[in-house]
């Protein structure tokens, strides 16, 4: 029963729940990451010969294809792949056929790495809302507003690498910043593997992984970890990038080598070269709005609960809680700055600014810590934005959550459209709404609802989530435990203050 009063608990039971709803069809993304997965497991190779029909998003070298991929989020995935395959008896991947939206080891690869490590952030986040000073309350609303009203629910149910990068970079920080936790040495060693690890699945990140190094360097520098600490962060940072040198050499011949220098696809490789590898060129401020908000890439917009973090950042600031406030806003700017580089930055057929999402958990930090210094009435702001964004969220992930670049307003254009039963438009490559388990479940009932009324097969997820979270709102700890000060946030006064609920 006492898990039952931790609402990081609860947090984790309805986001997985609900990831678990979904089954979306492949994109070339999801595809180029996969395969490799697939062909790992079920032949023992990293050629993905055989299976290149499956995405344009493809890598050929020396008449042979690969993934264009980093290898951090295939590997990962490697596990829940091996683990559905040999429990539910999954045949291999098919070789030599034409693309398929879907396949059964899909679904259980995607639940098992996207969505695994989705609810986990959630609940990296709870307990560090607690330790900002949310009460039991609070923290729910900043797990469950991360997991379900942001674009990571959408990212969630995708084998993209975004959710996996943003774990990674959040419970690196998470092992750096709770520094009076036990076994400091392993845990500064844990951090290393996991702030690497984050670039070895998108190598974007890799400013914040530098960042978490330098959050490290300067706790040492002013005496708060002993210097031994840096050389353990060292060392787990070098295994990730020894995993990532291995698989370059063993596919490309060459530690130095990657798939973004052999796109197959003409597209791809007018963006991405061996000069340069991320495709970045001049920061283009004119991005700078639709980045931020709007409906088609605006993060604010596909995100509302974040606008409580710009006055969380003052907060942070105002009572010296310098090692979250730093971090993460930090972060923020390093992942948005190299978005507004990236000739493709609206990140393709998508849910929002795709290629902003490992941003989002470092920008629900400060979320934390406006709800934590506010009173009610922040309180209810922060719900009612959550709600907002978790009702938008569902519209998107009702239809699929792929909406092309080329739409100008997603939302007005395409999503109302579907839901309200108008024609498919003509490039519309799927059904009306995403597979998920009611329809799976009831198809013959629900095909013969009329097209407007078959949104109704998603009531039975919102009465889910929402008895459920009626039962962890009763059921969650009502005493709070005090925060727990990071490293660098222990002067006088720098509490944020328990919320008591």
């Amino acid at each position: 029963m006492g898990m039952l009063r931790r609402p990081e608990t609860w947090v984790f039971v309805i986001l997985l729940g609900s990831y678990a709803f979904f089954w979306h069809a492949r994109d070339w993304n999801s595809a180029s990451r996969l395969m490799l997965t697939y062909s790992i497991v079920d032949r023992g190779t990293v050629l993905l010969d055989g299976l290149d029909q499956q995405t344009g998003d493809i890598a050929k070298f020396h008449g042979r294809y690969y993934s264009d991929k980093l290898p951090g989020y295939s590997l990962l995935a490697t596990l829940p792949y091996a683990v559905a395959k040999t429990v539910l008896g999954l045949p291999p991947h098919p070789r030599n056929v034409a693309g398929l939206a879907y396949w059964p080891a899909d679904y259980w690869t995607t639940l098992g790495t996207s969505g695994f490590l989705s609810a986990l952030s959630g609940v990296l986040l709870t307990i560090l809302a607690r330790d900002l000073g949310c009460g039991p309350r609070r923290s729910l609303l900043v797990g469950l507003g991360y997991g379900l009203a942001t674009p990571a629910y959408a990212y969630a149910t995708m084998s993209h690498g975004h959710q996996a990068t943003a774990f990674s970079l959040l419970a690196s920080f998470t092992l750096l910043w709770r520094e009076k936790q036990a076994r400091p040495a392993v845990r500064a060693f844990l951090a290393g593997v996991m702030a690497a690890y984050a670039a070895v699945i998108e190598i974007q990140v890799g400013p914040v992984s530098a960042i978490l190094g330098f959050y490290l360097l300067a706790q040492v520098v002013t005496g708060q970890r002993k210097v031994a600490r840096l050389g353990e962060f060292a060392v787990g940072a070098s295994l990730p990038t020894l995993v990532l040198l291995g698989y370059n050499f063993l596919a490309f011949g060459s530690p130095w080598d990657m798939g973004y220098f052999h796109h197959a696809t003409d597209a791809f490789q007018k963006v991405h070269s061996a000069e340069n590898p991320l495709g970045l060129r001049g920061i283009a401020g004119a991005r700078i709005i639709p980045l931020l908000w709007g409906g088609y890439r605006g993060l604010f917009f596909y995100a509302p609960i974040l606008g409580l973090a710009i006055p969380g950042w003052v907060v942070l600031a105002n009572r010296r809680k310098w090692g979250v406030a730093v971090v993460s806003a930090a972060t923020v700017l390093a992942i948005f700055l190299v978005n507004l580089s990236y000739p493709e930055w609206t990140g393709g057929w998508s849910t929002g600014p795709r290629l902003l999402v490992p941003l989002i958990p470092f920008a629900m930090l400060p979320v934390a810590a406006s709800l934590a210094a506010g009173g009610p009435l922040t309180t209810w702001v922060g719900v009612g934005l959550a709600l907002a964004g978790g009702v938008l969220m569902l519209l998107f992930q009702g239809i699929g959550a792929h909406v092309p670049q080329f739409i100008a307003d997603p939302l007005l254009d395409v999503v109302l459209p579907l839901w309200s039963g108008s024609p498919l438009p003509a490039w519309w490559v799927s059904g009306r709404f995403a597979r998920n388990l009611v329809s799976l479940l009831i198809p013959g009932p629900l095909a013969q609802l009329p097209e407007r009324w078959q949104g109704l097969q998603f009531v039975p997820l919102v009465a889910a989530q929402l008895i459920v979270i009626g039962a962890a709102s009763r059921w969650i700890r009502r005493v709070p435990r005090p925060p727990v000060p990071g490293p660098a946030d222990q002067q006088p006064g720098s509490n944020l203050g328990v919320d008591q609920e």
